[in-house]
């Protein structure tokens, strides 16, 4: 991570690398099951390489430092702040969310394609927090990408009202997004970061299906 946050990009490499996982979010939002599994991963390991290069992009994925204490940490904080916050806005405040369609049946294939559909957000939400590091402070850079990253949740959380369901993908997904990249600054390794996304992932789609 170190190879990559913080430091200066070529702006036509960076139009270029932007426009690639673009065209992997449309693939992941539009396209069918297979392009769907794969288009982010492999947009966004590209976009990666072509601002980067090889050899910074694949430092991302080096040993990760502390993995176990860092993993288990911001599992625990993504829980306990995600499930606060949906509980406050159904509770108290009394919204009507709508719940994440993939979490409503479990499937075996789901053990599979859940980590490589992580990994490919995991790679898109890094690669827009390295492009505004080098614009901004790592903080701001990591709240920008967080605010990204909820937003392109919108169509799975949509609940009819606007309003709610920014609030909901922001608070939330947001949050959740600043824990993760939290995670990848800490280890120095994006591999912390996507573990905590699979475990969160696996952890809500179980809890629904035990539930109901």
């Amino acid at each position: 991570m170190d190879k990559i946050i913080g430091k200066k990009i070529d702006l036509k490499k960076t139009i270029l690398g932007t426009g690639i996982i673009i065209i992997g979010l449309i693939g992941l939002l539009y396209g069918p099951a297979i392009i769907s599994i794969l288009s982010l991963a492999i947009s966004g390991f590209f976009a990666l390489w072509i601002v980067y290069g090889k050899g910074a992009t694949l430092s991302i994925f080096c040993k990760p430092k502390s993995p176990i204490k860092i993993t288990i940490k911001y599992f625990l904080l993504n829980i306990v702040l995600s499930f606060s916050v949906s509980l406050f806005l159904q509770y108290v405040l009394k919204w009507n969310l709508s719940g994440n369609p993939a979490n409503e049946g479990f499937q075996l294939l789901a053990l599979f394609v859940i980590p490589i559909m992580l990994l490919g957000e995991e790679l898109f939400s890094i690669y827009f927090f390295s492009i505004f590091s080098s614009k901004f402070s790592v903080p701001i850079a990591s709240v920008l990408s967080a605010i990204i990253f909820g937003l392109i949740h919108y169509s799975t959380y949509n609940n009819g009202n606007i309003l709610h369901t920014l609030v909901h993908i922001l608070l939330i997904q947001g949050v959740a997004r600043l824990l993760f990249n939290q995670a990848a600054i800490k280890s120095n390794s994006i591999l912390t970061s996507w573990g905590v996304h699979i475990l969160f992932d696996f952890f809500a789609l179980l809890t629904a299906y035990f539930l109901g």
